[in-house]
């Protein structure tokens, strides 16, 4: 059983059953914590949050407590746990696309497996399969890699941003025991001196701005609604991207770029080791910043929207 917090402000310590199983400074980076080693099966569990909230840490209004989604993920002997899965379209044109797909399957035991990948229409069709055969081994993860081709893609762009489902299944003994389900886009991104940003090949300018997480009146809370709003706001004055200032947004904030077609510049940081205020982060910078840096990219790399990356 692994728990997944979208953001909490901040110095956030997971207890389950009285142990301290982690703690996470950055209030703004989604982070896992894996509970199953002090789970009591077939009683009654404790799970306690807590979060400090010390200030000044930000520029900004920072909030506090826990002010994004929480989700609590299950799985069985065999699975496919959170953020190991990776879609990639290296190539991708009106007429084919290749779509490279990296997974890792964690298993409790040894056990034979098939991993079977179904790439899904934004219309409800299937547009591609592959499967891969895999030896799991006890309390660990086995990589995967396969290549689906894609005919006739619908690609994503900021005029239509098309969807795609990449389902996936872990198949033992000719049973079903985990499946994963992903929306990402078919698209390509590149830089060129002599053109500029390239998505799908042609030039396209970025009309952007900056944008807190918080949403003013109501607060740092995050509400998809409010999440929406802003960007519709933003997108009817002419805007079409977005960088995340001065941190990692929220998973509601990217679901819906990569529906409405905004695309963004996803920040990890506002300081590294100098402080801008005396409660800030630079406080942990130190001993944080690759495992932040790495959170971030793997909870927000199948996001069709996410273009580049900002360090701060």
């Amino acid at each position: 059983m692994i728990l997944d917090l979208d953001g909490a402000y901040m110095c956030a310590e997971i207890r389950l059953n009285e142990n301290v199983l982690a703690m996470h400074p950055h209030g703004y980076t989604p982070f896992l914590v894996d509970l199953t080693p002090k789970l009591r099966f077939g009683r009654i569990n404790k799970l306690d949050i807590r979060t400090h909230c010390f200030q000044p840490s930000t520029r900004w209004y920072s909030g506090g407590g826990l002010y994004r989604d929480v989700f609590l993920w299950t799985g069985g002997s065999a699975r496919i746990e959170p953020w190991d899965v990776f879609v990639m379209t290296p190539r991708a044109d009106e007429d084919a696309a290749e779509i490279h797909v990296s997974i890792s399957v964690s298993s409790d035991e040894e056990l034979q497996a098939v991993l079977r990948c179904t790439v899904v229409s934004p219309s409800g069709e299937t547009a591609g399969t592959g499967q891969v055969r895999l030896s799991l081994k006890g309390n660990g993860k086995v990589p995967a890699d396969l290549t689906l081709p894609v005919k006739s893609p619908a690609l994503w762009d900021t005029e239509r941003p098309n969807l795609y489902t990449l389902r996936s299944e872990v198949i033992v003994g000719g049973e079903t025991v985990d499946t994963d389900e992903r929306t990402f886009g078919i698209r390509t991104v590149s830089f060129d001196a002599e053109n500029g940003l390239l998505l799908n090949g042609r030039p396209l300018k970025l009309r952007g701005g900056c944008i807190h997480h918080d949403h003013g009146v109501l607060g740092a809370a995050c509400f998809p609604a409010a999440e929406e709003r802003k960007l519709e706001l933003l997108q009817k004055a002419g805007f079409n991207a977005v960088r995340t200032a001065h941190n990692p947004p929220s998973l509601a904030l990217l679901e819906y770029c990569d529906r409405h077609g905004m695309v963004v510049m996803d920040e990890a940081f506002d300081m590294w080791r100098d402080q801008k205020n005396v409660c800030d982060y630079h406080l942990w910078f130190e001993d944080w910043w690759a495992r932040d840096i790495s959170y971030m990219v793997l909870r927000d790399r199948n996001h069709p929207c996410v273009f580049s990356y900002s360090i701060g």
